[in-house]
């Protein structure tokens, strides 16, 4: 079996993607990719702009969720999905939440820091193979930041809602914790793509300390205890933040 993942450093769908794949212990190559004008590459590559994309043996899938299905399809232990029909709807609930409301907002909160302090967008691709220089992509950073908060629709609006509203998704990821659909003696689909939104969260300093100390992000460290890049705290709006 042969794997190519085409993803962006850092990105939590394609942290959920790739942890899949190690799971299923399928070998693949890692293809990195440049925040938005990996939309083009895509568009052209897979007929759609967004990330992850896995082409295996010979398969386009495009996106966390159809690219864990198909290597559900093709490598089927360790399961991502339990068997029971009641355990396996608790499941992909769970996992479409995360896809569906965690995935953009975890986007709009990094790409919000991002854009007031671009120089943290160098920690976020450490280790990762660019297609371009690292000096061109420490001079092009505020201008991603700028565009990919234009794309991700990270608003000041939009942000302070993500904030005043994300104890209420933690509360959320802990009731599936407590009900079993998360947080198993192994990772399954919902496991990764919640997890891995909250573990890029847990990278923003202003974020982390409303998450850590709770069972959702003892979850997010738990299945991704690594992650690349770190904004200090103090980058967004202290009146952004809930309890200011």
């Amino acid at each position: 079996m042969t794997a190519t993942l085409y993803a962006i450093p850092a990105s939590h769908p394609c942290a959920a993607a790739e942890r899949a794949l190690q799971l299923k212990s399928i070998p693949y190559r890692r293809v990195e990719l440049l925040p938005v004008m990996a939309k083009a590459v895509q568009r052209a590559r897979f007929g759609g702009s967004t990330v992850p994309g896995l082409i295996l043996d010979g398969e386009k899938v495009l996106g966390s969720r159809p690219i864990m299905r198909a290597l559900e399809r093709r490598a089927p232990e360790p399961p991502l999905l339990p068997a029971g029909a009641d355990e396996r709807k608790a499941v992909e609930l769970a996992e479409e939440w995360g896809d569906e409301v965690l995935q953009p907002l975890g986007r709009r909160l990094i790409w919000a820091a991002l854009k007031r302090h671009p120089s943290a967008v160098a920690s976020y691709s450490e280790g990762a193979r660019l297609p371009v220089p690292a000096s061109v992509a420490r001079l092009s950073a505020p201008g991603v930041a700028l565009a990919a908060a234009y794309f991700s629709d990270a608003t000041a609006a939009n942000v302070r809602a993500d904030l005043a509203n994300l104890g209420f998704h933690l509360d959320r990821v802990e009731r599936w914790i407590e009900q079993g659909a998360l947080g198993g003696e192994h990772p399954n689909a919902a496991d990764l793509q919640i997890a891995s939104g909250l573990r890029l969260a847990l990278t923003i300093g202003d974020v982390a300390p409303l998450i850590d100390g709770r069972p959702a992000g003892e979850l997010a460290r738990r299945w991704f205890p690594q992650y690349p890049g770190h904004t200090p705290a103090g980058t967004l709006p202290a009146a952004w933040l809930p309890g200011s």
